[in-house]
């Protein structure tokens, strides 16, 4: 498992991570461990996401060359709506 050495870290932020640690009752180590964990499966996700979207939006436009199919287009869907309430 790689090691990384983190220079410059502000004192307050270490100060929260401690704290974080011991509310956690794990090491410091392995409070920022954790953190750096969820941060990288959150940011997973988001490009998981993004990566799914971009996939739907790339078989919508070759199903539907020309734009939107009649009466789904934003603005009518938008005017429904608002007509109603």
């Amino acid at each position: 498992m790689p090691n990384v050495h983190i220079r410059d870290l502000p004192p307050e932020a270490v100060e929260t991570l401690r704290d974080a640690a011991k509310r956690h009752g794990r090491s410091l180590n392995a409070e920022i461990v954790a953190v750096l964990v969820e941060r990288a499966e959150q940011e997973a996700r988001r490009r998981s996401l993004a990566e799914r979207l971009a996939e739907a939006q790339r078989e919508w436009r070759m199903m539907n060359p020309d734009g939107y199919p009649p009466g789904l287009e934003p603005e009518t869907i938008i005017r429904a709506a608002r007509d109603s309430r």
